[in-house]
């Protein structure tokens, strides 16, 4: 049987875990870490950096390393390193890479099949770009699911009688919440909602724009607009925010960020936790209200829930947890790891999709409305281009809906069925997925010809479209497996896109190991003998003639010395060295 992993690939941090005897572990990298930071970058020589490393250089190296690129998917934003652009798909497939490595290399065996979670709220054109990130890594992508349903999967209490759980997942990038049934093993999803666009990453940006604001008042002066500065500011920022979980002060210190003249200008401000909390309290709310409506749309009050799971590793900041109690009534429940477990529930969906002894059935909905751009007799007249819901938003998938619609004008040959997915009544205002035509209309008057439009989502997110003509029985189709502006990579596409990364990791892999091959051989003098021979590879500078040769010769006795690991030879050269220096300058001219 073939194993299969889950990966929570986050904004700020990425996870893999796999299922094992009917238990989930997340997988650690050769040094026992469990969690890879979503940060990919290139040092100086060309080497490719991912996680820990590249986060360590993004403050001095900006423009070489990128890092909370999952905001920018399901997008054409490209991003510079090195010597060429990168799409967000494509820098995600790095991180997935890694991942897959990561998970080989501690299970000594090859894995080609993954699980990968995504933010409940993300679009079709997210997804797919998910999706396509995970083939480019070399990972056939056996489901993408939402993060609060992996969380619901990973909790340990599995009740006999239904229990309702509220879902509040803030990461770094991105906020969901959902509301869903738990009853034995099987996690049923009611409703979902959340925003895209809102996380750590926010708070982080207005404690930088504040400390910005405190070296302006204390200096008199703009902090430089450039990269550097910037990154400085913002990692600054993000350590003050994680202090701040702990503490109630927190002091920040960057020297040299600016200049007034010749004088170097510093940062030295403390915040307190109170004051962090008053810059972000407007973006908190906005979860609040994210809760409301998702408990609105589940039919489910306040004091039907039985418990509150807080995931993401903003909910460790005190305020959340205040905020959430004083709203539901409640406080969050304890025992869930923030950090792991959303990648545990990814693994537990894998283990049952490839056969693991796995007590857990997943029930999921989709979470954006679907229909079609239709005219609308309306109480001011006709309105064209309304959105006409065929599936509405948190319906249970697989699901499939119909709708009967008559044509518009007499005789009319033909009508375009547009494909749209959100939240907008008008049709243009949300995601457009897809057109087609139905042609060949029997001539009759407006409102003669029906035509049903049916739609078919299916667990892998894909979604079939069939227009029928129901006077002759005319059918023609459209299936969506991809938003506009995302393309499906074609099978070339695809393979071009695999190999380019796969020599991206060779040729960091051989870098490293010239790196490691140079370490190896590279001599160690000993502290006093390291100090003499740069003291006459200095002297070489200004030496000549017989003196120079003789020196030159020394230094290279002792090399050779060194390198056979004659420790005796090693001890009278370095004498021999220490007499040169001594007496041998002592009437050179320099």
């Amino acid at each position: 049987m073939s194993r299969a992993v889950g990966i929570d690939l986050g904004t700020t941090n990425s996870e893999v875990a796999i299922v094992g005897k009917g238990q989930a572990r997340v997988l650690p990298d050769e040094a026992g870490d469990l969690i890879l930071p979503s940060c990919v970058g290139f040092n100086e020589s060309g080497q490719l950096l991912v996680g820990r490393e590249a986060l360590r250089q993004y403050a001095a190296a900006p423009e070489r390393t990128v890092k909370s690129i999952k905001r920018w998917m399901g997008t054409d934003h490209k991003t510079t390193l090195g010597d060429r652009d990168y799409l967000p798909h494509e820098i995600s497939a790095i991180i997935l890479r890694a991942l897959k490595q990561r998970a080989e290399t501690a299970l000594g065996e090859p894995l080609t099949q993954a699980v990968i979670t995504v933010p409940a709220y993300f679009t079709d054109a997210q997804r797919q770009a998910t999706k396509t990130a995970g083939e480019i890594a070399g990972l056939e992508v056996l489901q993408i699911i939402n993060e609060p349903t992996a969380v619901a999967l990973a909790y340990d209490l599995r009740p006999d009688e239904t229990e309702r759980v509220l879902v509040y997942d803030l990461g770094g990038g991105t906020f969901d919440v959902s509301v869903v049934e738990i009853t034995g093993d099987v996690t049923e999803v009611l409703a979902s909602h959340g925003n895209n666009q809102l996380g750590g990453d926010d708070f982080d940006r207005r404690l930088q724009l504040h400390f910005k604001d405190r070296f302006r008042q204390q200096h008199g002066v703009e902090v430089p607009d450039d990269l550097s500065t910037n990154a400085r500011l913002l990692r600054a920022a993000e350590q003050a925010k994680i202090d701040l979980s702990s503490h109630s002060f927190t002091t920040v210190r960057e020297a040299f960020l600016g200049s007034k003249g010749q004088t170097a200008l510093h940062l030295d401000a403390e915040i307190a936790r109170t004051d962090f909390e008053a810059l972000i309290r407007p973006l908190l709310d906005e979860t609040l209200e994210a809760i409301d409506r998702a408990l609105q749309d589940a039919k489910v009050s306040p004091a039907e829930i039985d418990s509150i799971i807080v995931v993401g590793g903003s909910t460790r900041m005190p305020l959340i947890q205040q905020m959430i109690e004083a709203h539901l009534g409640q406080p969050p429940t304890d025992g869930i790891q923030p950090d792991l477990s959303v990648a545990l529930g990814a693994s537990l969906q894998a283990g049952v999709l490839v056969g693991e002894a796995v007590d857990a059935i997943l029930v999921d909905v989709i979470p954006h409305s679907l229909g079609i751009s239709a005219v609308m007799a309306s109480p001011i007249g006709i309105m064209p281009g309304v959105f006409s819901v065929i599936i509405p938003r948190n319906s249970v998938i697989p699901t499939y809906r119909s709708s009967v619609y008559s044509t518009f004008s007499d005789r009319q040959e033909a009508v375009e069925i547009e494909v749209f997915q959100g939240e907008n009544p008008i049709a243009e205002e949300n995601v457009p997925l897809g057109s087609f035509k139905v042609e060949n209309l029997p001539p009759k008057p407006a409102g003669s010809v029906q035509i049903e439009v049916h739609f078919d989502f299916d667990l892998n997110g894909i979604l079939t479209v069939t227009a029928t003509e129901k006077d002759k029985g005319q059918q023609t189709s459209l299936t969506v497996r991809h938003a506009s502006g995302t393309q499906r990579l074609s099978s070339h596409e695809l393979e071009k896109a695999q190999t380019d990364l796969d020599m991206l990791f060779a040729k960091t892999e051989v870098l490293h190991d010239l790196e490691l091959t140079a370490e190896a051989t590279a001599i160690n003098y000993g502290p006093a003998l390291q100090a003499l021979i740069e003291r006459a590879e200095q002297a070489l500078e200004t030496l000549k003639d017989e003196p120079a040769e003789e020196l030159q010769t020394l230094l290279g006795q002792i090399e050779a010395a060194a390198s056979e690991d004659s420790d005796e030879d090693l001890e009278a050269l370095q004498s021999e060295l220490e007499d040169f220096l001594y007496y041998g300058l002592s009437g050179t001219e320099a």
